[in-house]
């Protein structure tokens, strides 16, 4: 199954390393570096390599197809720069090839992707290809890409370009990757694919294993038992034992889902035999009650007699029969009424007594509220009327009896005073 794998790195003297041992390795060939005078022989690894080749803009220089001299070149033009002691010599570029593919297929491929997005923008870009180890499954077909980092002027190495460096560059060529392996696999007639997402990202429930590099992978292919190594193998044990677990996991839900579904189809036997059963019985008791006499239904109870409404009366009845009241209450009011005696004179004027404040009239009853809101749109009766002009009347009596008594007690108290004093 195709694995995928982009990886990027600096190579840098503040680390050690020399683009004449990074490229000699990478090529397995014999490379002499100018700088320090030393010889990087890795022909012993010649065996792994199956392809290099060196793919170059349109304005470089043709020295640039010589990997010792393009190399060397690299190294003299940061020996001149303003830090060249901790100088970033170049760019590392490891590739994972899919497995499902040939190696014409892997060379196609790769070189496609290198001059799209490498050599396009300016870059000189030094290929190769890796058989898988030895001791390995035989499917880690890689590809390591080294370029160079300054811009090509004046047919040699100009200033540096920092945008090469921007983690949202990196970030579109490991997508591009994924896309241009997914073509590949595609166009091949394979349906494996890659995403360069991570298992996280993916929603993929497996760790991930970690990358041996060339020292570990060395001492893996000698025999010789590494830390990477030992971690992947523990995770690779670990999640061996999860998918296992899954599938028995699945499997478990697959038989319950058969169960269910025979369970139910038992249930629904034995309910098709209860109905059976009852339709049955309720056969045989209809037959029984057809050689009966059916029973006399109860006849049903008349309905009920409605009761007259009674006649509403029209306006004009309203109105003659208000005026009618109206005009009754008008003629009692009018009858002669005997007339009362008037009041005795009062006597001579005498000197006035000390005034004493007057008792206060007896205030009225107020005429009862009604409790809540009036009825919108009713007018008042005559009964109402009638009932007003009544209690106007006795108020106006009310008053005039308290008057004259008032006026009688006056009277007496004047006449119980001594002449002295009238």
């Amino acid at each position: 199954m195709a694995d995928y794998r982009f990886s990027a790195a600096i190579v840098s003297r503040s680390e050690g390393h020399s683009a004449i041992a990074a490229a000699a390795y990478r090529a397995g060939e014999k490379l002499h570096d100018e700088r320090t005078g030393e010889i990087k022989d890795y022909q012993r690894r010649s065996w792994s390599v199956l392809y290099t080749r060196i793919l170059t803009p349109e304005n470089a220089p043709s020295w640039m197809l010589d990997r010792q001299r393009l190399w060397n070149g690299v190294e003299h033009r940061e020996d001149r720069s303003t830090k060249p002691d901790t100088a970033q010599l170049a760019r590392n570029i490891e590739l994972s090839l899919p497995c499902e593919l040939t190696h014409e297929q892997h060379v196609e491929l790769l070189c496609d992707f290198v001059q799209a997005e490498f050599v396009g923008r300016g870059m000189v870009a030094d290929v190769a290809i890796h058989a898988p180890p030895y001791r390995g499954d035989g499917t880690n077909h890689h590809a390591h890409v080294l370029l160079t980092m300054r811009d090509i002027e004046d047919g040699g190495f100009g200033n540096k370009n920092r945008a090469w460096n921007k983690e949202e560059l990196l970030e579109h060529w490991r997508e591009r990757w994924a896309d241009c392996q997914n073509r590949a696999l595609e166009k091949y007639g394979f349906e494996t694919r890659v995403d360069h997402r991570s298992l996280e990202d993916q929603g993929i429930d497996r760790e991930p294993t970690t990358h041996l590099g060339p020292t570990a992978q060395a001492l893996e292919d000698q025999g010789v038992p590494t830390d990477r190594g030992d971690q992947n193998r523990r995770i690779k044990s670990a999640n061996h034992n999860l998918a296992l677990a899954k599938e028995d996991l699945a499997n478990s839900e697959k038989r319950l889902a058969a169960l269910k579904r025979r369970f139910a189809a038992e249930r629904m036997e034995e309910i098709q035999k209860i109905v059976r059963a009852v339709r049955e019985v309720d056969t045989v008791r209809k037959k029984d009650e057809g050689s009966l006499p059916l029973p006399r239904e109860p006849e049903p109870p008349a309905p009920p007699t409605p009761t007259p409404r009674r006649s509403r009366l029209t306006a004009a009845e309203r109105i003659e029969q208000v005026q009618k009241t109206i005009h009754a209450a008008d003629d009692f009011w009018k009858e002669p009424r005997p007339r009362q005696a008037p009041a005795p004179e009062p006597p001579a004027k005498q000197p006035e007594p000390e005034q004493k404040p007057e008792p206060e009239p007896p205030k009225l009853p107020a005429p009862p509220i009604p409790s809540g809101p009036a009825p919108r749109g009713r007018r008042p009766s005559a009964y109402d009327l009638i009932a007003r002009m009544k209690y106007t009347e006795r108020a106006k009596e009310e008053e005039e009896k308290q008057t004259a008594e008032r006026e009688r007690e006056e009277a007496k108290e004047r006449e119980r005073k001594p002449d002295r004093e009238r």
